[in-house]
Protein backbone atom coordinates (compact mmCIF):
# COMPACT_ATOMS: atom_id res chain seq x y z
CA UNK A 1 0.00 0.00 0.00
CA UNK A 2 1.42 3.22 -0.64
CA UNK A 3 1.11 4.93 2.30
CA UNK A 4 1.52 8.79 1.54
CA UNK A 5 -1.55 8.11 -1.33
CA UNK A 6 -3.52 6.85 2.07
CA UNK A 7 -2.83 9.28 4.27
CA UNK A 8 -3.38 12.15 1.42
CA UNK A 9 -6.68 10.48 0.96
CA UNK A 10 -7.74 10.63 4.40
CA UNK A 11 -6.57 14.08 4.84
CA UNK A 12 -8.23 15.53 1.56
CA UNK A 13 -11.76 13.85 1.85
CA UNK A 14 -12.45 13.86 6.01
CA UNK A 15 -13.17 17.53 6.21
CA UNK A 16 -15.69 17.50 2.88
CA UNK A 17 -17.35 14.54 4.04
CA UNK A 18 -18.15 16.25 7.21
CA UNK A 19 -19.63 18.79 5.89
CA UNK A 20 -21.76 17.34 3.44
CA UNK A 21 -23.08 14.91 5.87
CA UNK A 22 -23.93 17.90 8.18
CA UNK A 23 -25.86 19.75 5.55
CA UNK A 24 -27.34 16.21 4.15
CA UNK A 25 -29.08 15.60 7.68
CA UNK A 26 -30.33 19.56 8.42
CA UNK A 27 -31.61 19.51 5.24
CA UNK A 28 -32.52 15.22 4.54
CA UNK A 29 -35.63 14.93 2.31
CA UNK A 30 -35.26 18.41 0.39
CA UNK A 31 -33.20 17.40 -2.05
CA UNK A 32 -32.55 13.91 -4.01
CA UNK A 33 -29.41 12.45 -2.09
CA UNK A 34 -28.75 10.52 -5.09
CA UNK A 35 -27.95 13.85 -7.35
CA UNK A 36 -26.00 15.12 -4.35
CA UNK A 37 -24.00 12.54 -4.16
CA UNK A 38 -23.73 12.21 -8.20
CA UNK A 39 -22.39 15.74 -8.21
CA UNK A 40 -20.08 15.29 -5.00
CA UNK A 41 -18.18 12.40 -7.55
CA UNK A 42 -18.46 14.45 -10.58
CA UNK A 43 -16.87 17.57 -8.21
CA UNK A 44 -13.76 14.54 -7.67
CA UNK A 45 -13.84 14.05 -12.28
CA UNK A 46 -13.33 18.08 -12.07
CA UNK A 47 -10.84 18.37 -9.26
CA UNK A 48 -8.83 15.70 -10.70
CA UNK A 49 -8.44 18.06 -13.90
CA UNK A 50 -7.73 21.15 -11.49
CA UNK A 51 -5.01 19.63 -9.61
CA UNK A 52 -3.04 18.35 -12.47
CA UNK A 53 -3.36 21.52 -13.98
CA UNK A 54 -2.44 23.48 -10.31
CA UNK A 55 0.54 21.11 -10.29
CA UNK A 56 1.72 22.39 -13.32
CA UNK A 57 1.35 25.77 -12.37
CA UNK A 58 3.47 25.72 -9.83
CA UNK A 59 6.39 23.55 -11.93
CA UNK A 60 5.97 26.75 -14.30
CA UNK A 61 6.09 29.89 -12.26
CA UNK A 62 6.70 28.95 -9.09
CA UNK A 63 10.08 31.24 -9.53
CA UNK A 64 8.65 33.65 -11.22
CA UNK A 65 6.59 36.43 -9.02
CA UNK A 66 4.70 38.74 -11.34
CA UNK A 67 3.24 35.11 -13.35
CA UNK A 68 2.46 33.26 -10.47
CA UNK A 69 0.03 36.02 -9.04
CA UNK A 70 -1.62 36.23 -12.25
CA UNK A 71 -1.48 32.11 -12.47
CA UNK A 72 -3.35 32.63 -9.12
CA UNK A 73 -5.99 34.93 -10.42
CA UNK A 74 -6.63 32.86 -14.00
CA UNK A 75 -6.81 29.93 -12.09
CA UNK A 76 -9.49 31.10 -9.52
CA UNK A 77 -11.78 32.15 -13.06
CA UNK A 78 -11.25 28.76 -14.24
CA UNK A 79 -12.24 26.84 -11.40
CA UNK A 80 -15.37 29.06 -10.89
CA UNK A 81 -16.24 29.01 -14.37
CA UNK A 82 -15.87 24.70 -14.43
CA UNK A 83 -18.97 24.69 -12.23
CA UNK A 84 -20.75 26.97 -13.77
CA UNK A 85 -20.57 25.58 -16.88
CA UNK A 86 -21.32 22.09 -15.19
CA UNK A 87 -24.44 23.93 -13.04
CA UNK A 88 -25.86 25.88 -15.58
CA UNK A 89 -27.21 23.13 -17.89
CA UNK A 90 -31.04 22.60 -18.82
CA UNK A 91 -31.66 20.14 -16.85
CA UNK A 92 -30.96 21.64 -13.45
CA UNK A 93 -32.19 25.53 -14.07
CA UNK A 94 -35.04 26.65 -11.89
CA UNK A 95 -34.45 24.03 -9.07
CA UNK A 96 -33.52 25.35 -5.71
CA UNK A 97 -32.26 21.93 -5.27
CA UNK A 98 -29.12 23.30 -7.49
CA UNK A 99 -27.99 25.51 -4.52
CA UNK A 100 -27.03 21.82 -2.70
CA UNK A 101 -25.46 20.03 -5.46
CA UNK A 102 -23.37 23.21 -6.43
CA UNK A 103 -22.56 23.14 -2.37
CA UNK A 104 -21.58 19.25 -3.18
CA UNK A 105 -20.18 19.63 -6.37
CA UNK A 106 -17.58 21.82 -4.67
CA UNK A 107 -16.96 19.87 -2.06
CA UNK A 108 -16.02 17.53 -4.27
CA UNK A 109 -13.43 19.42 -6.45
CA UNK A 110 -11.69 20.55 -3.02
CA UNK A 111 -11.09 16.71 -1.65
CA UNK A 112 -9.83 15.43 -4.50
CA UNK A 113 -7.76 18.43 -5.12
CA UNK A 114 -6.15 18.59 -2.11
CA UNK A 115 -5.41 14.59 -1.75
CA UNK A 116 -2.91 15.63 -4.95
CA UNK A 117 -0.94 18.67 -3.28
CA UNK A 118 -1.12 16.65 -0.07
CA UNK A 119 0.68 13.31 -2.15
CA UNK A 120 2.86 15.96 -4.36
CA UNK A 121 4.45 17.59 -1.47
CA UNK A 122 4.89 14.42 1.10
CA UNK A 123 6.42 12.48 -0.98
CA UNK A 124 8.58 15.56 -2.09
CA UNK A 125 9.78 17.35 0.66
CA UNK A 126 9.79 16.29 4.62
CA UNK A 127 13.21 15.55 4.86
CA UNK A 128 12.65 13.91 8.70
CA UNK A 129 9.62 13.33 11.13
CA UNK A 130 8.85 17.05 12.63
CA UNK A 131 8.85 18.08 9.20
CA UNK A 132 6.50 15.58 8.13
CA UNK A 133 3.97 15.85 11.60
CA UNK A 134 3.98 19.49 10.65
CA UNK A 135 3.03 19.20 6.74
CA UNK A 136 0.19 16.64 7.91
CA UNK A 137 -1.03 19.23 10.28
CA UNK A 138 -0.91 21.74 8.10
CA UNK A 139 -2.73 19.91 5.40
CA UNK A 140 -5.43 19.10 7.82
CA UNK A 141 -6.35 22.65 8.03
CA UNK A 142 -5.92 23.40 4.14
CA UNK A 143 -8.34 20.66 3.25
CA UNK A 144 -11.30 22.22 5.58
CA UNK A 145 -10.42 26.12 4.06
CA UNK A 146 -10.27 24.55 0.73
CA UNK A 147 -13.45 22.37 1.26
CA UNK A 148 -15.33 25.12 2.69
CA UNK A 149 -14.09 28.01 -0.42
CA UNK A 150 -15.06 25.26 -3.19
CA UNK A 151 -18.20 24.24 -1.39
CA UNK A 152 -19.20 28.28 -0.73
CA UNK A 153 -18.88 29.44 -4.53
CA UNK A 154 -20.37 25.89 -5.57
CA UNK A 155 -23.68 26.87 -3.98
CA UNK A 156 -23.46 30.47 -4.83
CA UNK A 157 -23.24 29.96 -7.97
CA UNK A 158 -26.30 27.08 -7.87
CA UNK A 159 -28.27 29.70 -6.26
CA UNK A 160 -27.02 32.58 -8.84
CA UNK A 161 -28.57 30.35 -11.60
CA UNK A 162 -31.79 29.31 -9.27
CA UNK A 163 -32.65 33.12 -8.81
CA UNK A 164 -31.42 33.88 -12.84
CA UNK A 165 -29.14 36.20 -10.85
CA UNK A 166 -26.17 34.78 -12.81
CA UNK A 167 -23.46 37.60 -13.19
CA UNK A 168 -24.31 38.60 -8.92
CA UNK A 169 -23.34 35.19 -7.65
CA UNK A 170 -20.65 34.48 -10.17
CA UNK A 171 -18.42 37.38 -9.89
CA UNK A 172 -18.74 36.85 -6.33
CA UNK A 173 -17.45 33.41 -6.58
CA UNK A 174 -14.41 35.12 -8.34
CA UNK A 175 -14.30 37.41 -6.02
CA UNK A 176 -13.68 34.93 -2.86
CA UNK A 177 -11.53 32.35 -4.98
CA UNK A 178 -9.70 35.17 -5.96
CA UNK A 179 -8.72 36.36 -2.33
CA UNK A 180 -8.20 32.49 -1.54
CA UNK A 181 -6.29 31.85 -4.39
CA UNK A 182 -3.67 33.93 -3.00
CA UNK A 183 -3.08 32.29 0.11
CA UNK A 184 -2.15 29.15 -2.53
CA UNK A 185 0.84 31.03 -3.23
CA UNK A 186 3.08 29.78 -0.19
CA UNK A 187 2.18 26.32 -2.05
CA UNK A 188 3.81 27.49 -5.28
CA UNK A 189 6.51 29.47 -3.53
CA UNK A 190 7.23 26.25 -2.14
CA UNK A 191 7.52 28.10 1.01
CA UNK A 192 7.47 25.72 4.44
CA UNK A 193 3.52 24.00 4.80
CA UNK A 194 2.96 26.54 8.03
CA UNK A 195 1.87 29.29 5.68
CA UNK A 196 -0.47 26.77 3.61
CA UNK A 197 -3.53 27.26 5.39
CA UNK A 198 -3.83 31.10 6.13
CA UNK A 199 -6.80 30.78 3.70
CA UNK A 200 -8.86 29.79 6.36
CA UNK A 201 -9.49 33.05 7.57
CA UNK A 202 -11.12 33.56 4.62
CA UNK A 203 -13.47 29.97 3.73
CA UNK A 204 -14.83 28.82 6.91
CA UNK A 205 -16.47 32.28 7.34
CA UNK A 206 -17.58 32.51 3.41
CA UNK A 207 -19.35 28.40 3.94
CA UNK A 208 -20.67 29.74 6.95
CA UNK A 209 -21.89 33.46 6.94
CA UNK A 210 -22.29 33.47 3.56
CA UNK A 211 -23.81 30.00 2.68
CA UNK A 212 -24.75 27.95 5.33
CA UNK A 213 -26.34 31.20 7.04
CA UNK A 214 -27.13 33.54 4.35
CA UNK A 215 -27.87 30.68 0.98
CA UNK A 216 -29.44 27.97 2.01
CA UNK A 217 -31.95 28.90 4.13
CA UNK A 218 -33.74 30.99 1.95
CA UNK A 219 -32.78 28.93 -1.49
CA UNK A 220 -35.58 26.94 -0.22
CA UNK A 221 -39.19 28.04 -1.27
CA UNK A 222 -41.99 28.92 1.62
CA UNK A 223 -44.36 26.22 0.63
CA UNK A 224 -41.41 23.38 0.03
CA UNK A 225 -40.20 24.25 3.53
CA UNK A 226 -43.48 24.18 5.50
CA UNK A 227 -44.93 20.93 3.94
CA UNK A 228 -41.03 19.74 4.97
CA UNK A 229 -41.97 20.55 8.42
CA UNK A 230 -45.31 19.41 8.80
CA UNK A 231 -43.98 16.06 7.58
CA UNK A 232 -41.07 15.67 10.30
CA UNK A 233 -43.73 16.70 12.99
CA UNK A 234 -45.46 13.57 11.72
Amino acid sequence: MDWNFFIASVIGFVPSFIVLYFVWGKYEGLFDEKYLFFNYFVGWIIGLVIGVFFLIIIASVWYLLDLSIISMIFFALFTEMFKYIYLNRPKYRGNYRLTFYGLSLGLGIGAIWLVSMVYYYIRSYPKNAVDYAVALFSFSLLAVALSAIHGATGSMIGYGIYKKQQEKYLLQSFGYQILFNFTLLPFVWLFPPYYYFIGIVIAIPALYYKVYKGILPYAIPKKVMKKWKEEKRE
